[in-house]
């Protein structure tokens, strides 16, 4: 079982073509519905008496266990941000944290002895609480995180990140992490600080994990229409790390090879519609078809 920790939202999304409003967001959201497609997850965060009822239920339909989400006075996370033509480019226009102000992460005695963890976006420092509440250590722990928290709070991220197994983040933000523009360089140096693996994702670029002496670059899924980037890094990682789970926590390189073509192909479903719509409405047979037809792109 993975438990996954992170942020609950609710987004409003502009694009040059749409823009819509308050629909379910957050990095653990994404990254809860994506796993959930292979094997369990257990999902822990915050909301506030605004959050739609329904939206529990989509997550209790997806088969995601939301017994570690607390329901606080106030209201929910909200992000609004607008995508240039490019659909890569963001402006942020507002992040209200709401009800994360004061969340103190508690996790359930059911919930206390993960196989895995996923410390989602979230303060870095209650990111490491829910690490420290673990009665026993997980087989893997992976981490994301934000720019605004690299902005803010760096001293108690890099705290967090030599407490991890790996680190997933975007190339904007590991160069802002290390003040490098070089990505080898910033792996490098993000391995120094704990971390035995690392994926930094590159949009529509693809990614590149590095793990000793292992680097492995790999192109994103070609789509003809890109209608909503939000969540598709969490997505990736809810493929990425829900393979490895249902691998038996292997990290040799064909199965992580295999994991990063399976979170390409989730970050890839996520983007085609706004929100989690489409990671909601797709089959175990399409997420296949899909990842089939992704290593027949690659292959020479």
């Amino acid at each position: 079982m993975i438990l996954g920790i992170g942020s609950i939202a609710l987004d409003t999304t502009r694009t040059p073509f749409r823009t819509v409003e308050r629909a379910l967001g957050g990095a653990a959201t994404f990254f809860s519905i994506s796993a959930s497609h292979f094997t369990d997850v257990s999902v822990m965060g915050a909301i506030g008496g605004d959050f739609p009822a329904e939206h529990l239920a989509l997550l209790h339909k997806m088969g995601v266990d939301t017994r570690g989400v607390q329901k606080l006075p106030g209201k929910t996370m909200f992000f609004d941000s607008e995508f240039s033509y490019d659909m890569y480019a963001r402006k942020v226009h507002a992040t209200e944290l709401n009800v994360y102000l004061d969340y103190a992460p508690k996790s359930p005695d059911s919930l206390k002895s993960p196989d895995y963890l996923y410390l989602g976006t979230l303060e870095p420092d209650k990111q490491l609480s829910v690490l420290r509440q673990c009665s026993g250590r997980p087989k893997f722990v992976l981490m994301d995180t934000i720019e605004f928290y690299i902005e803010t709070q760096r001293d108690k991220l890099h705290k967090t990140i030599s407490e991890v197994d790996g680190m997933l983040l975007n190339d904007i933000e590991a160069r802002m992490l290390c003040k490098e523009s070089n990505l080898f360089k910033c792996a490098k140096q993000i391995h120094g600080w704990g971390p035995e693996l690392v994926v930094i994702k590159k949009g529509e670029n693809g990614s590149i994990l590095f793990k000793d002496d292992i680097v492995l670059p790999l192109p994103a899924f070609p789509l003809a229409d890109a209608v909503d980037p939000t969540g598709a890094g969490d997505s990736f990682a809810g493929g990425f790390f829900g393979h490895v789970a249902r691998s038996g926590g292997k990290l040799d390189e064909k199965t992580l090879k295999q994991a990063i073509a399976y979170g390409t192909v989730m970050g890839a479903f996520a983007i085609e519609d706004f929100g989690v719509r489409r990671l909601t409405t797709i089959s175990k047979k399409d997420i296949e078809a899909r990842y089939s037809k992704y290593k027949q792109l690659l292959s020479l």
